[in-house]
């Protein structure tokens, strides 16, 4: 008698591959082209970017840096506790589900955020209409450029009429020079709100000094 061959085919086997490299390289591809694609997109609209207020909150630069690393690491162990308690066979469907659902996630932020975004432009173009907002400068540091953003003057303000401190990141080239604010100065802000959530500043500029 020949003992029967249990392993699978050669074909069969490629197909299994390919199905997994999909399934793995697919979703970051997807939103990597709709990354380009909705930046495609801004960079076509003849407007300055919009640029957003961040509430100050109470925790430290050294905390907002550090609590991302910490939730990676408690999610890890949380893995690794669930795959040896379950069994990675047991595990996989799930490990497939959360790995979808955290791109999908991503794409739903990015587009979220460019949805969010959308028409400021028509602010911009008529800024000089609206009200300015008076803010005064608590603060000034610069900021290098990272792999989150492109770097700048990152102001913290006194934004009247907003009773906590609010954070901008200004663009170094727009605010190089001897027009770059500092402490104590005054800021004239064109705001404007988003589609959904936040409030954008779509022009600024320093008031001029008043003499005693």
């Amino acid at each position: 008698m020949h003992r029967q061959d249990s392993r699978p085919a050669p074909a069969a086997e490629h197909r299994a591959s390919q199905r997994i490299a999909w399934f793995v390289f697919a979703p970051p591809a997807a939103l990597v082209g709709l990354r380009w694609m909705l930046q495609l997109a801004d960079d076509r609209q003849p407007a300055a970017p919009a640029l957003p207020l961040v509430p100050v909150t109470s925790a430290t630069d050294a905390i907002d840096l550090l609590w991302p690393a910490v939730a990676a690491l408690a999610l890890l162990a949380a893995f690794v506790w669930f795959i040896r308690r379950r069994g990675w066979r047991r595990v996989m469907p799930a490990v497939g589900a959360a790995w979808l659902l955290l791109w999908l996630a991503g794409s739903g932020a990015l587009l979220h955020r460019h949805l969010n975004r959308q028409g400021l432009f028509f602010h911009v173009g008529a800024a000089s209409a609206a009200p300015a907002v008076g803010a005064r400068v608590i603060g000034a540091r610069l900021k290098p450029a990272s792999l989150r953003s492109l770097g700048g003057i990152e102001l913290v303000l006194q934004v009247s009429g907003l009773q906590v401190p609010q954070r901008l990141l200004v663009d170094m080239v727009g605010a190089a020079g001897p027009a770059q604010p500092r402490p104590g100065d005054t800021l004239a802000l064109q705001l404007a709100p988003g589609r959904f959530s936040g409030v954008f500043v779509t022009g600024w500029q320093l008031e001029p000094a008043v003499s005693p």
